[in-house]
């Protein structure tokens, strides 16, 4: 059933005769890229927040209510707290419904996270900024706390307090391998950190086709909100900076440097500073590598990862590195420190990488999102990610589009498997079901 957030006794503005108004004031932006037309789409205009208030806030809830009237494996309430940070990517990137009559994306560059929950908070009190950071927040440090307090046991259920983990309606009643479950959250955990990356590019030196294998990725660090705004620096992950001028940012207090300190919003936050150009890893594809490898207790491990990384973009108190990373490292010590080795060798940290790298053979440009994970795209019975299970296993699958370029399902599982069959795993070719069909055998 369709999630839906109920609106009642709003006047909500008119998102078309605020487009009037914009493309009558004269102070149109010029189009950051075109595609030879004269409009449409292709084209990509940067407005101001202040300047286009009125449009922007009318934009936000218009995209909100939409997202929330599409169909999850979640109820409303995680949603509520979810979708603002999708509402926030699409805003920033002019996607969804933040577009003109004529399909040409309208960007707010300076929109933020609690920009957006301003706006969303006039008709909902619930979705005030630090509430909702303090419910995610929360939501992470129960988890971390429920893993260890059941590191021990042979298996989990994976329900917290009596719902299913973050929400999601197909972890209920899922009774899992522990240690398989724990090696999944491990993969995840390390599959974005820089330096194993790096470690990635030295192991593997060729794409499977044999050409140099590249990656690009970076580092979160947490800086002084102040300063950082300050410094003019909006969005340290679009390029790279030398050595001397992170160093002078660090100098300078803008960069924290000890982390070891406690850190919290609104006085710091965290950036991902970009430490290399380049396409970094599918999460498709490595949540495809995972299951066939290690099977569907650590796919739902990486997948319940993947949300912690999500989550945790916007919570009260930061974490050094961020706390998926975090966690993982601290997974790794309990069972050096038990077992005198680590749960999850290092060699396969640095496989998963390479495997599910973008510009690996054949090239896949394409990552879906938590969000996208546990949507139900058009025409599919399964959210997402059980609709990759279905193809690992062999089973027929739902002809969907995959992520914002809408990727064919086909183009994803026609690179998944050539990439299984480099590294000696075979699957069957990937078989579609009918539109009719539920796929229920």
């Amino acid at each position: 059933m369709k999630r839906r957030r109920s609106r009642k006794g709003r006047d909500r503005p008119g998102v078309e005769d605020l487009l009037d108004q914009l493309a009558d004031s004269g102070s149109e932006p010029e189009p950051r890229q075109r595609n030879g037309a004269e409009r449409g789409r292709g084209f990509a205009r940067d407005l101001d927040l202040r300047r286009h208030a009125e449009l922007f806030g009318a934009l936000v809830e218009h995209d909100f209510d939409y997202l929330m009237g599409q169909k999850f494996a979640t109820g409303p309430r995680a949603l509520s707290d979810l979708l603002p940070q999708s509402v926030l990517g699409r805003a920033q990137n002019g996607h969804g419904l933040f577009t003109d009559e004529y399909g040409t994306g309208l960007r707010f560059p300076d929109a933020t996270f609690d920009r957006i929950l301003t706006v969303l908070e006039k008709t909902d009190p619930n979705l005030r900024s630090e509430r909702v950071r303090h419910r995610r927040g929360k939501m992470l440090a129960r988890f971390a706390d429920w893993i260890f307090e059941h590191i021990e046991d042979p298996e989990l259920e994976l329900v917290v307090d009596g719902a299913p983990l973050f929400g999601v309606d197909f972890l209920a009643g899922q009774a899992v391998n522990t240690r398989e479950f724990l090696t999944g959250l491990v993969l995840a955990g390390f599959m974005d950190d820089w330096s194993t990356r790096k470690t990635a590019m030295l192991q593997h030196k060729r794409t499977f086709e044999g050409l140099p294998f590249l990656i690009g990725g970076g580092e979160i660090w947490i800086v002084d909100r102040e300063r950082f705004e300050m410094c003019g620096l909006r969005d340290p992950g679009s390029s790279v900076l030398l050595e001397d001028q992170l160093r002078m940012l660090r100098d300078l207090g803008v960069i924290c440097r000890d982390s070891k300190a406690r850190y919290s919003y609104p006085e710091h936050d965290q950036e991902f500073f970009r430490r290399r150009l380049g396409d970094g890893v599918s999460d498709d594809l490595a949540m495809i590598w995972i299951s066939a490898r290690f099977g569907y207790a650590a796919l739902l491990g990486a997948f319940v990862m993947d949300a912690i990384d999500t989550y945790d973009k916007f919570v009260v108190d930061l974490c050094w590195g961020g706390f998926d990373t975090q966690l993982a490292g601290r997974i790794q010590r309990y069972f050096l420190d038990r077992d005198g080795k680590q749960l999850v060798d290092d060699r396969y940290l640095l496989d998963l990488i390479h495997f599910a790298a973008k510009r690996n053979d054949p090239p896949l440009i394409l990552s879906s999102s938590h969000r996208r994970f546990i949507q139900f795209e058009p025409g599919s019975a399964v959210p997402t990610l059980l609709n990759h299970w279905r193809f690992v296993q062999g089973e027929p699958v739902y002809d969907i589009k995959l992520g914002h370029a809408r990727v064919p399902a086909s183009e994803l599982y026609d690179s998944a498997r050539q990439r299984l069959r480099s590294i000696g795993h075979d699957v069957p070719k990937a078989r579609f079901l009918g539109k009719n069909d539920r796929g229920d055998d």
